[in-house]
């Protein structure tokens, strides 16, 4: 399941542009999908994406989540999108519909999508709605249009997310491997005759804060340099506090840090990721981007499925928590300070 906030282009004027701006909203083509657009007044709120269910069975538990997680966003109501052929799509269209409306959620349309062409399940009109479906095109939609001159893009599949947030292969991964033994090496030569954990963050501060600079202007860092960075990570008072820095960076940073965070995550020994994917999957949360957030978490708990900073993100994104839910970290005890200092 993906779950995202709103986005603030994406205008609702009827069920072709609702279509054709879906994927540029998820950041791929849905198929054999649900999408939930929840929506309070006239503006979108939150929308999720999940798979559509195996049976009839799943279909109703899976119903009443979204029906629970839409009430919890005190949405006012909710459009629903099927992706897929009549059946299985229809059965769960309905049965999410009567979970939302047993959580008091409005729908006023419910969409089926299939091979270029829509039904709206909501109209009994053969004239507006004929059995056979309406045509429509994503690509030459005005959402469509709108999306990319925004800098949105809507990739052929959600593999493709997937893949374009891989790890390393071939010689790249022989080599980031090679660099990880240097710097493990390194690091033990650090703590020796040493405090570590001071030790490993006083040398992380200095390594992200070099990281930092150079993704700023554009630059990248070499193998050595991100393997030093992924070996510090692994010790949690340096991953703490290079979370620390992405909040106090703030939404001005946000760009800089998706670069410098996703390069290491694509370029990082696969065996060593998991800090590096928590804090993406993080980082791409705060902006609204739930797709991307979850395949980084995802990456994190493949490379290490009992790290609790990736348990912990997963569990924020399975129960949908918006970001505005949750203060950037130290903000409450900064506040708190100020609020003592008085």
């Amino acid at each position: 399941m993906t779950t995202a906030a709103a986005s603030p282009w994406l205008r609702l004027s009827g069920p072709a542009e609702i279509l054709s701006a879906t994927p540029y909203l998820l950041g791929f083509h849905p198929a054999n999908s649900l999408v939930v657009l929840g929506l309070h007044g006239t503006g979108l709120r939150f929308h999720v994406r999940g798979d559509l269910p195996d049976d009839r069975d799943d279909g109703e538990v899976l119903a009443e989540q979204y029906g629970s997680m839409f009430a919890h966003h005190n949405v006012d109501a909710a459009l629903l999108i099927g992706y897929g052929p009549a059946e299985p799509t229809g059965s769960f269209l309905f049965a999410t519909r009567a979970a939302m409306l047993r959580h008091a959620i409005d729908v006023p349309e419910m969409l089926r999508a299939h091979e270029g062409r829509y039904w709206s399940l909501l109209c009994g009109s053969a004239e507006c709605c004929p059995p056979e479906g309406r045509e429509y095109d994503v690509q030459t939609s005005a959402a469509a249009v709108e999306a990319t001159v925004a800098g949105m893009v809507a990739l052929p599949d959600r593999d493709t997310v997937v893949r374009s947030l891989a790890g390393p292969e071939g010689p790249a991964l022989a080599a980031i491997q090679e660099a990880t033994d240097r710097a493990g090496l390194r690091l033990v030569r650090l703590a020796t005759g040493s405090d570590v954990v001071p030790a490993v963050t006083s040398a992380g501060t200095a390594a992200l804060a070099e990281a930092v600079a150079q993704y700023r202007t554009g630059q990248r860092l070499t193998d050595d340099e991100v393997a030093w960075l992924t070996v510090l990570l692994q010790v949690l008072a340096f991953r703490d506090r290079a979370w620390l820095r992405i909040d106090r960076d703030g939404p001005w940073g946000r760009a800089m840090h998706l670069r410098l965070w996703t390069d290491l995550v694509r370029r990082a020994d696969p065996g060593m990721v998991a800090p590096a994917a928590m804090l993406l999957g993080y980082l791409h949360w705060r902006a609204g981007d739930g797709l991307r957030a979850r395949i980084a978490v995802d990456r994190a708990l493949d490379a290490d499925p009992g790290y609790n900073g990736a348990k912990l993100m997963a569990e924020i994104l399975d129960r949908g928590v918006p970001p505005a839910e949750l203060p950037p970290l130290g903000r409450s005890r900064r506040r708190a300070v100020r609020r003592r200092k008085c």
